[in-house]
């Protein structure tokens, strides 16, 4: 069998009560739909049924949300949830003081002078007591780094502008192209060799 170091499985929490209503939810938590818990139940079902017996080391944001994901996953794929590692730096990038607000619409109307800074310089645009893009790729090519050169493949819950930036910095993307991978949460990428697959765990129509 073809070893598998370093192969990630990356994966987005499921669906939250703030992702049904469109607000940007940063680093603020909102608990799981019924949807979201479904969609973590059947990542967990596809991934036992991809690792059989093999238990494979979990990391996660300690956010609310991924912290939910990570124990649905874990109980549907016999998994030990307690094994789980938090990890900071799979934090939700933040909009500071606009997490929370009720979509970028409502942002841009009521912020317009930050809608034309965002728009001109987008990868490195910090909204007030936030991040920018780059400050978040800066904290994730570490745990990328270390992932890589692990010695067993590693389970990975974050979130999907985090996870977005991962794969492009995983796959050597433009800023451009990073921003233009999607968010999936019916299914989850596997990450190997620099190249990407996506796995279906449920059929979009049931998400």
């Amino acid at each position: 069998m073809r070893a598998m170091m370093g192969r990630i499985y990356l994966i987005r929490h499921g669906e939250t009560v703030w992702n049904r209503q469109g607000r940007l939810q940063g680093q603020l938590d909102s608990p799981l739909t019924l949807t979201g818990v479904r969609q973590a139940e059947a990542h967990g079902r596809k991934l036992g049924a991809l690792l059989g017996a093999t238990a494979l080391p979990v990391i996660a944001s300690p956010l609310g949300r991924t912290r939910q994901t990570a124990a649905i996953i874990c109980d549907t794929a016999d998994l030990p949830y307690e094994a789980v590692q938090f990890d900071e730096r799979l934090m939700e990038i933040t909009l500071g003081e606009h997490d929370g607000y009720h979509g970028w619409t409502a942002l841009d109307r009521d912020f317009p002078e930050h809608a034309v800074a965002r728009q001109a310089n987008p990868w490195h645009y910090q909204h007030p007591g936030g991040e920018s893009t780059e400050m978040v790729r800066e904290r994730l090519i570490p745990v990328l780094d270390e992932l890589r050169a692990a010695d067993v493949p590693h389970i990975v819950i974050a979130h999907g502008v985090v996870n977005k930036i991962m794969r492009g910095i995983y796959l050597g993307l433009s800023e451009e192209d990073c921003f233009a991978l999607d968010r999936p949460q019916h299914g989850f990428h596997v990450l190997e060799d620099g190249t990407e697959e996506f796995v279906l765990s449920m059929p979009l129509e049931s998400a």
